[in-house]
């Protein structure tokens, strides 16, 4: 007997053996299908996910309040999490309810009549200005591969027997029939905010629908040579308006050295004209005194040539060297003038020489507009640097209509003090050889000859005082007239100043300008490949919605649907279904959307 059980329990268990197990930590490849009703607000009423499987052993995991066979009579197993059966058919389908009502997206419906939000039941059978708007935001509560991997479709539609001016930015619309379909794409990892707005009378809507699945797009990477190419001549023309702008502010720089020296040279030209024309007035004084006192001289040894003796001969060389040291004294003032002039008449000469007279291009001038218009302040250095060089200009012009008369001044002065010179020389000649010869001639013959001699000289210096009277008053007027050059170029040499730290500012702009250019290039290939890494979802491993503990999920997919706004029925008549119901029909007769 003991032989027969043990026969009888090796049979059993070699049968066992050959019966097919279930793996229950190997979840079956499947498909998913989240079908979800949506209250008219967008808020999630119930979720159904049908899975779709090969036949034979599956395996599957989900978070569900009932489970149902779509596919056959088999009984399902489900425990807690876990859902198994074994199956005939070739393909299976069972569909689940789900306990946690939540999407990937956060869906805000909000209705306005009239400028008046109003829920949806109220917006049936009414008439006015409709405007519908969806707000589609990231739901942080659900796993965010769906929302940063999934693009989600949405469609509206609309009966133009009760719908007219219908608008919403960004959005395709299309004609069904005489429905208009609104569609709107929401991209991956992205939020939107939809508008459609009508006028209605009568108002009905069917329910939006919604669809969800990875974003597939195939974007090869375009060809950006012709387009790098342009950006490098770009760069290539910024920089040498860079290069120009450099040799502008350094010759701004180089005129603003000058526009110093300049002013410094002007200020000791016009105290230098200044001190000229006030002692030009005290030597026409003293040679006015010396022409009198020459003639005085001349008159008082003719008149008394007969009482005139040897005791008032001998006073008379010492008389005569007084006149030739005032006059010597005049020549050298005139002297000290002439050296302090030669001094500064050449600084003023070569600073305003210094100032460019090219004019400046006028496309050359457009170009570099263009190249600063994006800066305020670089566009007002520029317009004061125009400035600048246009008083520039008018200073040089001015310049240029006196510079005659400033070159003459030097001459003017040498020709007066030459002939000073040579009269004090001959009244200290005169001295020396009335002294040589009071011994040695006959006094009444001697003065007579002295006498002649002074008339002669005081005649000259009667000519040379006239003159010096017409060069006094030419300095006067040219000291009046400077005074105005002379503010114009301490207002240049400011304006130039400040033109220089504009310049160096503009400089620094057009340099920033160009090495932001000229990184454009690589700038412009990194967004594109950004662009492109941004919608390239190959990478994209399909997921579970359901459960992760699902880990050969080939598909999952969203199908969404808002409920309809409907005018209430008096009376809804009794349909009968289909005796022998297909699939799809099964699914929308659990989903509630089977219509009779």
């Amino acid at each position: 007997m003991k032989k027969i059980v043990s026969v009888l329990l090796t049979a059993v268990f070699f049968v066992l053996l050959s019966v097919p197990a279930l793996s229950f930590d190997m979840p079956t490849t499947k498909e998913e299908v989240v079908y979800g009703i949506l209250a008219a607000d967008g808020s999630v009423q119930d979720l159904y996910v049908v899975n779709s499987f090969p036949g034979g052993a599956i395996v599957d995991y989900g978070d569900y309040s009932d489970v149902h066979n779509m596919s056959s009579s088999e009984a399902l197993i489900w425990e807690g999490d876990l859902v198994t059966i074994n199956t005939t058919v070739d393909r299976f389908y069972y569909q689940g309810t789900l306990k946690k009502k939540a999407l990937p997206w956060q869906i805000a419906i909000q209705y306005e009549l009239d400028g008046e939000k109003l829920p949806a039941a109220d917006l049936a059978g009414r008439n006015g200005a409709l405007k519908i708007q969806m707000d589609i935001t990231q739901n942080k509560d659900v796993n965010a591969a769906f929302y940063d991997n999934y693009m989600l479709q949405i469609t509206l539609a609309l009966d133009t027997e009760r719908c007219s001016e219908i608008k919403s930015p960004d959005g395709t619309i299309a004609n069904a029939g005489k429905d208009k379909v609104i569609a709107h794409f929401v991209l991956p990892g992205n939020d939107k905010i939809i508008s459609v707005t009508a006028q209605v009378r009568d108002f009905v809507m069917p329910g939006i629908e919604m669809t969800a699945m990875p974003f597939v797009m195939r974007i090869d990477m375009p060809d950006t040579e012709e387009l790098t190419e342009d950006l490098n001549k770009l760069s290539d023309a910024i920089g040498e308006l860079n290069d120009g702008v450099e040799e502008l502010s350094s010759g701004v720089d180089e005129t603003h050295s000058g526009a110093r020296k300049l002013a410094d040279g002007s200020a000791k030209f016009a105290d230098g004209l200044e001190k000229l024309s006030n002692n030009s007035q005290n030597i026409l004084s003293a040679s006015a005194k010396i022409k009198t006192a020459l003639r005085d001289v001349a008159q008082g040894l003719e008149q008394g040539l007969g009482t005139f003796s040897l005791e008032d001969l001998e006073k008379l060389p010492g008389a005569l060297r007084e006149l030739s040291g005032g006059l010597t004294g005049v020549a050298g003032g005139l002297t000290a003038l002439e050296t302090g002039y030669a001094q500064a008449y050449p600084a003023l000469d070569g600073a305003i020489s210094s100032i460019p007279d090219a004019d400046v291009d006028e496309i050359s001038l457009y170009g570099l507009y263009m190249a600063v218009a994006y800066d305020d302040t670089l566009t007002d250095t520029l317009d004061g640097l125009m400035g600048y060089y246009e008083a520039g200009q008018r200073v040089k012009g001015t310049y240029a209509a006196v510079k005659e008369a400033f070159a003459a001044v030097a001459d003017n002065l040498k020709n007066l003090i030459e002939p000073i010179n040579e009269m004090a020389g001959i009244l200290t000649g005169m001295a020396d050889e009335i002294e040589q010869s009071l011994d040695q001639m006959d006094v009444a013959a001697q003065l007579q000859r002295l006498t002649e001699g002074l008339f002669q000289l005081a005649d000259n210096y009667g000519q040379f005082h006239t003159g010096l009277g017409k060069y006094v008053k030419g300095v006067k007027d040219l000291n009046g007239g400077y005074s105005d050059v002379n503010r114009g170029i301490r207002s240049l040499s400011k304006g130039i100043g400040e033109l220089n730290t504009g310049a160096s500012e503009l400089y620094e702009g057009t340099s920033e300008l160009h090495e932001e250019v000229s990184q454009l290039p690589d700038k412009v290939q990194e967004e594109i490949e950004k662009m492109i890494d941004q919608f390239d979802k190959s990478d994209f491993v399909p997921i579970s919605f359901v459960s992760e503990k699902n880990t050969a999920v080939e598909m999952t997919q969203f199908v969404l649907k808002t409920m309809p706004i409907e005018k209430p029925e008096t009376s809804t008549p009794t349909a009968e279904k289909p005796a022998n119901l297909n699939l799809w029909q099964k699914v929308l007769d659990l989903l509630g959307l089977n219509s009779p």
